[in-house]
């Protein structure tokens, strides 16, 4: 009987489970990726969101219309090459990955059997937006679901440590809708995350969305990382986004 009902679908893992489940994972994180890394992109964020509207938004030959639609596209351009040259400098592996659509390529991290790619969202807990590459890059995340349950019958289930994770490095910002308006961009509207998706990429898996500034906290040892955004908005902006 108890088999059979296995059979039917993802088991409902308990409050206490999902949380070592999440400290778990989050172990994983801190122990593949440095300080450093994340340090580096936490303290670079205004930066390169400055000058995505810089470049797009003052003096430029284009209208205004043009310079919204850019944006977003010099945005992205600007956090792959930070992904890829933090990566770098952090002794990581970077990747150029191909789209699905052969239409863009996409900056993937590996570290220590877990993968991690860079999106733009409009909230920290907003999903990242559909893509054939990310439900592929997901999917390696299905045996999380079950991971922790006892009930399986079929096999133990894997460690934690034994299988690759997809990861996603979250960030965003309210950003000018108009050459007209503020062009400054405001550090406290900023929140850089890093999260893990479920298998059906369409939500992350409970309590697995942590702020950089709660990873950082985590960290073994003493250095105390400057930081110079605060992760305390939870901003909703134009939903234009080519990440």
């Amino acid at each position: 009987m108890l088999l059979s009902k296995l059979c039917q679908g993802p088991l409902v893992v308990d409050r206490t489970e999902r949380g070592r489940m999440s400290e778990v994972l989050q172990s994983r994180i801190l122990d593949a990726f440095p300080r450093s890394f994340i340090t580096r992109l936490l303290e670079r964020q205004l930066a390169l969101y400055q000058q995505a509207v810089d470049h797009v938004m003052r003096d430029q030959p284009w209208s205004e219309v043009e310079a919204v639609v850019l944006l977003p596209y010099i945005r992205r351009a600007l956090w792959e090459t930070e992904l890829r040259r933090a990566a770098i400098d952090c002794q990581l592996t970077p990747v150029d990955v191909p789209h699905v659509g052969q239409n863009a390529t996409c900056v993937t991290v590996r570290a220590k059997r877990l993968v991690l790619t860079e999106h733009f969202v409009s909230g920290p807990s907003e999903f990242v937006r559909d893509a054939e590459s990310r439900k592929q890059n997901a999917g390696v995340n299905r045996w999380l679901t079950h991971h922790v349950d006892p009930r399986l019958l079929i096999a133990p289930p894997p460690k934690l440590d034994e299988k690759p994770i997809y990861v996603n490095l979250l960030h965003g910002g309210v950003f000018p809708t108009s050459k007209r308006s503020d062009l400054e961009i405001d550090p406290s509207a900023c929140f850089l995350r890093l999260a893990i998706p479920a298998a059906d990429s369409k939500e992350y898996l409970a309590g697995c969305n942590w702020s950089a500034q709660e990873l950082l906290q985590n960290y073994a040892g003493d250095e105390e990382p400057a930081v110079t955004i605060a992760d305390r908005a939870l901003p909703v902006v134009k939903k234009k986004s080519a990440s």
